[in-house]
């Protein structure tokens, strides 16, 4: 009964207070600070204990939607679930939000089990594009209808009215575009460049894109124009450059934003051209022959700047970062076959898969304009790298075992202090060389 709970931390009575006073944004951004406990099912600890299952999103339908459930303590979750659930996880709201499995499932806080009467007063239901809202820092709910405009707003309405005027001289929208006009007035190539390494660009997308969908993901939806028969891809330094362009083209205007170095390392075409604000003073075009130099580069420069305040996510990223700093090959690859490490998957596969399995999912795509298979060691470098993905987690040495093209690399945290890259011709050499057969007598 719902009279009968009561709150057992001090989060859940400052949800309980916004509860009674009726403020839901307090309690979004309660919830947006706080670590919240994953329930793990009572038929997955004996395998989760022993290393042979690896957890999952605990779920539940509901008017026909598929709900996550998390709790805001272990007390909660046993009242809403029953004794039987004694195993949880707690995750920040930020990592749930990161890794979030699927954009048509909500997210279901102190929600009760099928059967159980328990009803908490701090219950939430969030839909998955409000989860990332809150994880952002903005725990404003949805309003329904749009207010009344102001008299001001009402007064100068006429001002916005198309009408004909002369063509304004061109105004920056951004630092990073004065930077690129003053270079493209000096036709100073370098500094162009230079200023492009160091931003994040705005790459467009079609309409109703996937929003976990990025450049070193398959299927990444590259949008590109032909002009004087050359297949280019636009990016752009700002919103206001990226609707002008597409006013011209009579394109769309959904983009996502990521660094200009994530565009460049996983550029997928040898033979596209990248062009930056296309029409505007600020833009240039990089030739196709130029961009896996560039890719390579702008990675090298990214993790040199990295180096200085890097915080290792775990044990083997200390170790392999004081190996990579010492030089020492031997040591950092030998530190990385006995790791684990996450491998990109779809959605669908199965926990328990293994290299040697016929669906594992060795997803290979382009990086610096070779075929590469990557893998990360923290969640972290893999969200930064290609976003939010589904991922297992086999050790390196069992996919090296297994490895399946030597045509494809092996690349390991890209842009960061700790990344690698084997070709994969030498990546089976690092499993030692192959078992001999028995001789017979």
């Amino acid at each position: 009964m719902a009279d009968a709970w009561r709150p057992t931390s001090e989060l859940e009575h400052r949800l309980q207070e916004t509860v009674r006073a009726g403020d839901q944004e307090s309690y979004f951004r309660l919830i947006a600070d706080s670590e919240l406990v994953v329930p793990v099912p009572p038929d997955l600890v004996d395998g989760m204990l022993a290393g042979e299952a690896q957890p999952s999103w605990p779920t539940q339908e509901e008017d026909g939607r598929t709900h996550v459930l998390v709790y805001t303590s272990a007390s909660a979750m046993r009242a809403c679930l029953g004794p039987a659930y004694e195993h949880f996880m707690t995750v920040r709201f930020g990592e749930i939000a990161e890794t979030w499995p699927d954009n048509r499932w909500w997210l279901a806080i102190d929600a009760p089990g099928h059967g159980v009467r328990t009803v908490l007063p701090i219950e939430a239901r969030l839909p998955s594009w409000f989860v990332r809202q809150v994880a952002e820092g903005d725990g404003r709910p949805p309003q329904v209808g749009r207010a009344s405009a102001p008299w001001e707003e009402l007064r100068d309405q006429h001002r916005d009215l198309p009408r004909e005027s002369p063509r304004q001289e061109f105004r920056p929208a951004n630092d990073v575009e004065r930077e690129l006009l003053r270079a493209a007035a000096n036709n100073d190539h370098d500094l162009f460049l230079q200023t492009l390494a160091s931003t994040e660009v705005l790459l467009p997308v079609p309409d109703e894109t996937d929003y976990t969908m990025r450049p070193g993901r398959p299927g990444f939806p590259w949008q590109t124009r032909e002009v004087d028969g050359s297949t280019v891809v636009p990016v752009f330094t700002s919103p206001e450059r990226l609707t002008e362009a597409a006013r011209a083209a009579g394109t769309g205007t959904e983009y996502i934003q990521l660094p200009f170095t994530v565009t460049l390392r996983y550029w997928p075409d040898h033979d596209w051209l990248l062009a930056i604000n296309s029409g505007s003073p600020a833009g240039g075009t990089v030739l196709a022959q130029q961009l896996p130099g560039l890719a390579t580069w702008a990675d090298q420069r990214a993790a040199q700047r990295m180096t200085n305040g890097f915080e290792p996510q775990n044990d083997v990223e200390g170790r392999l970062f004081d190996a990579a700093r010492r030089r020492d090959t031997d040591a950092f690859f030998k530190i990385l076959l006995g790791a684990q490490v996450l491998v990109p998957a779809d959605p669908d596969t199965p926990w328990g898969i293994v290299p040697g399995d016929s669906g594992f999912p060795w997803r290979p795509v382009p990086v610096h304009g070779r075929t590469s298979i990557q893998v990360f060691t923290s969640l972290k470098w893999m969200n930064e790298a290609i976003g939010s993905s589904r991922f297992i987690m086999p050790t390196l040495m069992d996919m090296v075992s297994a490895w399946p093209d030597t045509e494809w690399d092996l690349v390991l945290n890209p842009g960061t202090p700790i990344d690698a890259t084997m070709p994969g011709d030498k990546v089976r050499s690092l499993g030692g060389p192959p078992a001999r057969d028995p001789a017979t007598p």
